[in-house]
């Protein structure tokens, strides 16, 4: 009977303790195979705090790391998360939560003015304010998951998080003082009111700076893209009003010409003929694949790319048919040539160059595109599909090749990223059957 209540409190208990990451983590599984991981970690959580113990002695430090480490398996197995936030939120709440249970359990001797040891031995109170504890630490967590929406985790591990917890194992350290101590100290329950206040702050207060960092990223990262689209479409521009300046000058250039053989000058006009070809040799496309979006950045981004001393050679097909939004291909090729131009700018004169492919394979079934830009390139370390800035304010910076990896991830596109002989590449491929659905999507 006894172990039937205990395993029955300790379900609760993870019941409590499950509620109350749901307010702070994203969940991993769907409903049915969420409840069966969580169903054994109860059943872990009952075998730990009752049949383990019955052969050992154990302290309290230890009582404290086995349930930390349980409660962090539980969350490991139905949460997404960074393995950062996820220790300080584990700790914390378990330090908070069990804060409470000991504030509550000391006002009640404070009102009974019973002894702890009076307390214990009364099973049918000790029972019922078990379950009356849990009914209030029920109410709260409920109240938590009604203001408090779960957190999508989009960034990378932060050093300071980790440190954090501190608060929290200062916290245990006080309830370990309030539980070896032979009598009631009100100096020491202050303090771990005091501690149980700062944690809960500093649940929600980290959560919220993390939030904040979210919110600043994602700003970072749609200014990235506005930059990207309003190069592309100045790019566009720019290609427009050339053009329509060459229109109007070869008008004049045909009257001269014109003129010229009218009065048998055949040798000036092949004078005048080569200095064209002198003035003209820099208006002349270094890309032409028929795709307005595609020319206009390949031909900005070359050129940006020439004045920089760097060799950049194209290899591109006929793209006018490709259906991947004008927007997209210039946030990925944009971003991959100017990481491409500034990895080049380090190096030597002589050692800059960089090789770009877009070619569109019609024949294949479906129709694929596949894009490359490979250049010379000090050594970069790729972990995980992420490069590390080297700038200052690294959270303001990388949003260039983050900015590709989402994008092409709406065309489900198979990309790649390698460093070797002093080269960096990145490839990938899609299929344009997933592009018409994309499109369709946003009708």
């Amino acid at each position: 009977m006894v172990y039937l209540l205990s395993s029955l409190l300790n379900s609760i208990q993870m019941l409590l303790y499950m509620f109350f990451m749901n307010a702070f983590f994203v969940r991993r599984h769907n409903s049915r195979l969420f409840w069966g991981y969580w169903l054994l970690w109860a059943l872990i959580a009952t075998v730990a705090t009752n049949v383990f113990p019955s052969s050992i002695q154990l302290n309290g430090p230890f009582v404290f790391l086995m349930e930390i480490i349980i409660l962090y398996g539980m969350n490991v197995t139905l949460y997404y998360g960074c393995w950062d936030r996820r220790l300080f939120t584990v700790v914390t709440s378990y330090a908070a939560i069990y804060s409470i249970s000991s504030l509550m359990e000391t006002l009640l001797l404070r009102i009974t003015h019973m002894t702890r040891a009076e307390y214990l031995n009364n099973a049918p109170l000790y029972i019922l304010f078990c379950f009356i504890r849990l009914g209030v630490l029920g109410i709260i967590v409920a109240l938590i998951n009604r203001f408090h929406a779960p957190l999508k985790e989009l960034g990378k591990p932060r050093v300071w998080v980790p440190f954090a917890t501190f608060f929290p194992l200062c916290t245990l350290f006080v309830l370990l003082i309030l539980q070896t101590s032979s009598s009631e100290s009100s100096s020491w329950t202050f303090c771990l009111f005091v501690m149980c206040v700062v944690d809960v702050v500093a649940l929600f207060l980290f959560d919220n700076i993390e939030s904040t960092a979210q919110t600043r990223e994602a700003l970072a990262v749609a200014r990235q893209r506005a930059d990207a689209q309003a190069a592309g479409m100045q790019a566009l521009s720019d290609s427009y009003a050339a053009q329509r300046k060459m229109t109007h000058e070869f008008r004049g250039y045909l009257f001269t010409l014109s003129t010229m053989l009218d009065h048998g000058e055949i040798s000036a006009v092949s004078e005048y003929l080569k200095q064209l070809q002198v003035q003209q040799t820099e208006r002349i496309l270094l890309v032409n694949s028929h795709n307005p979006s595609v020319d206009a950045v390949l031909n900005q981004k070359g050129y940006a790319a020439k004045n920089s001393s760097i060799d950049i050679r194209f290899e591109v097909n006929d793209l006018s048919e490709i259906k991947a939004s004008p927007v997209d291909l210039t946030i990925i090729i944009g971003n991959l040539l100017d990481n491409a131009i500034e990895a080049c700018e380090k190096l030597p004169t002589d050692h800059r160059w960089i090789t770009v492919k877009v070619i569109r394979d019609a024949n294949a079934s479906p129709t694929s595109i596949f894009l490359s830009v490979e250049n010379s390139s000090l050594p970069v370390a790729i972990v995980n599909d992420h490069i590390a800035t080297t700038k200052q304010e690294p959270e303001l910076h990388g949003f260039g090749l983050r900015n590709v990896m989402e994008t092409l991830h709406k065309y489900d596109a198979f990309h790649l990223m390698s460093y070797k002989n002093s080269s960096f590449l990145f490839c990938a491929e899609w299929y344009e059957e997933r592009t018409d659905s994309i499109i369709k999507s946003l009708k």
